[in-house]
């Protein structure tokens, strides 16, 4: 049965699993905006139960026509994640009422993340004649040696204060006018980062020229990790340079607050910021996989 909104037990039990996935696997089955949707009604579930044991987990995301999904490590190569595919396409196809959202995926398609696009993800999407239809490079590197930048006269870089919010929201909707998730941020959204537990206001760099606010680099640290949370220019400002120096002041800055390496995602059909990265000392760690099924098409948007 499809359920709208998780009940606090049920949305425990759904981090319970990922828990146990991510160490036998070695990586997280859910990303960041399935966690998020754990707590509020922005995605549809599925729960897989053998008898009081949570055995399978999906979440569909309507606005994206995708799917997250992770299989108990002590019940997986039993169908759990089968079954909750064929409930996931039947909906679709059918075009039931409990899924009103899911018409944006077209008759029958949709795809689903492979995080880590482990082996056993690749052979679980082969059995089903799903496809690669995009992907994410996981990159990464240490923070030794990393300097302050040089910044460009004229350009200054400070943390993120709340009277900020306005600007900040304005140049990222321009940044990532082509990404509808991140460019769709609101001050909802916004608070709702800000009020994790890892959000530093220093950790959010901004950076002004004589024409404002013309970019951002949003760091984040958890333990002595950090990450390349988003990093973004306004369109009137590209070209100069400034991204490079955001993700050089972003590096610096969590590297003096404790982290020892630091990890990004981006989009493998952005050659440029990849061979930016490149230049930057990044290397691809690994790949997270987006695979479609061929009933359908699927929606061109991305989740980080």
């Amino acid at each position: 049965m499809w359920i709208s909104r998780l009940s606090p037990e049920q949305a425990d039990d759904v981090r319970a699993l990922a828990a146990r996935a991510a160490a036998s696997d070695g990586t997280e089955p859910l990303n960041e905006e399935a966690h998020f949707a754990l707590r509020d009604d922005a995605a549809l579930h599925l729960l897989s139960r053998d008898g009081d044991a949570l055995a399978g987990y999906l979440q569909w995301q309507p606005g994206y026509g995708t799917a997250q999904l992770v299989v108990d490590p002590a019940h997986r190569r039993q169908g759990v994640g089968r079954g909750l595919v064929d409930q996931l396409e039947a909906a679709l196809r059918d075009g039931r009422s409990s899924l009103p959202a899911a018409q944006g995926a077209g008759a029958g398609g949709w795809a689903v993340w492979a995080f880590g696009d482990l082996p056993a993800a690749q052979g679980f999407a082969a059995a089903l004649g799903w496809a690669p239809s995009r992907g994410l490079l996981v990159m990464e590197r240490g923070l030794g040696d990393v300097t302050p930048p040089r910044l460009p006269e004229g350009f200054t870089v400070r943390g993120y204060v709340e009277s900020d919010v306005e600007e900040f929201l304005a140049v990222n909707a321009a940044a990532f006018a082509h990404h509808p998730e991140q460019g769709a941020l609101d001050a909802t959204g916004l608070a709702a980062r800000a009020a994790e537990p890892w959000f530093d206001p220093d950790g959010l760099l901004l950076g002004f020229d004589a024409g404002g606010l013309a970019g951002f680099h949003w760091t984040k640290l958890v333990g002595a990790v950090g990450e390349v949370y988003v990093l973004g220019v306004a369109p009137r400002a590209q070209g100069r340079g400034y991204g490079t120096v955001l993700l050089q002041a972003g590096l610096f800055h969590l590297r003096e607050a404790g982290a020892d390496h630091v990890v990004l995602y981006v989009d493998m059909a952005e050659p440029v910021a990849v061979r930016m990265y490149e230049s930057a000392g990044f290397h691809v760690a690994h790949r997270d996989v987006l695979y479609a099924s061929e009933h359908g098409s699927v929606q061109k948007r991305e989740q980080p």
